[in-house]
């Protein structure tokens, strides 16, 4: 079980990683129009991967076979930790197999809406298939139905593919797809966020600490050694 964040905004990248948790990233080409102004994307992509340290999925742009496979050769030599991003579909899937049997490059078939193309995807030699659970919604289909068929599959015949869920809308979206059989879900930051937070979780925190505070005014319980009150820096910042 792994969570990914959804994002190429460097903050909610540094401040998700902080909470340890993170153990990769995807971006396309929506999400990088998110960051505003003019910006080099190598430069964006690596300041990313410098972070992350871990698998960062880039999504190429180009639609045919041949264009698909120079545009994933040009970003995965920026890094090692580089996925190419792949559309499914018959040019995809053309670049899908050439790119991991023949160019030594890690892809990702993104977009999938069904099983059967996450068949395809894993049956191309994909080390990723990304499953789209919110516009699997939007048609009217059952998201969790394609991912408990595809995880199974994966499972029963050994498929090394590693099964992403994205297109997340929902902190139930999130619970639904690990339940179902997801070996990665990629999370935008404020569903990220979300996660952390439950009323009852705050309540219950803050009653615990009005209680030792009142405990120790009261001088009903004293502290051996006092907590010493200094700035600590996340170690990520030093390492960058």
């Amino acid at each position: 079980m792994e969570l990914y964040i959804d994002t190429a905004n460097i903050q909610e990248i540094k401040e998700a990683l902080s909470w340890g948790c993170i153990t990769g990233a995807t971006t396309n080409p929506k999400i990088m129009s998110n960051e505003k102004g003019g910006y080099s994307f190598k430069d964006k992509i690596l300041e990313i991967v410098g972070l992350v340290k871990e698998p960062v999925s880039v999504e190429v742009t180009e639609e045919d076979f041949q264009g698909m496979v120079g545009e994933a050769k040009i970003y995965s030599s920026w890094h090692e930790n580089i996925v190419i991003k792949i559309p499914m579909g018959i040019e995809g899937l053309k670049a899908v197999a050439q790119l991991e049997k023949y160019e030594n490059v890690k892809t990702n078939v993104t977009a999938i809406m069904a099983t059967n193309q996450a068949i395809l995807a894993a049956l191309s030699g994909a080390s990723y298939a990304s499953i789209f659970y919110g516009r699997i919604s939007d048609m009217g289909y059952d998201p969790v139905g394609v991912i408990k068929e595809t995880s199974a599959l994966y499972k029963e015949l050994n498929i090394g593919t590693k099964l992403i869920v994205g297109s997340i809308r929902t902190i139930l979206d999130v619970n639904k797809a690990f339940i179902a059989g997801a070996d990665i879900v990629t999370v935008p930051f404020p569903i990220l966020k979300k996660m952390t937070q439950n009323p009852k979780t705050e309540e219950t925190i803050k009653e615990f600490n009005s209680i030792w505070k009142e405990m120790k005014e009261k001088g009903l319980i004293r502290l051996d050694q006092e907590i010493p009150a200094r700035k600590l820096t996340f170690a990520l910042a030093n390492e960058v």
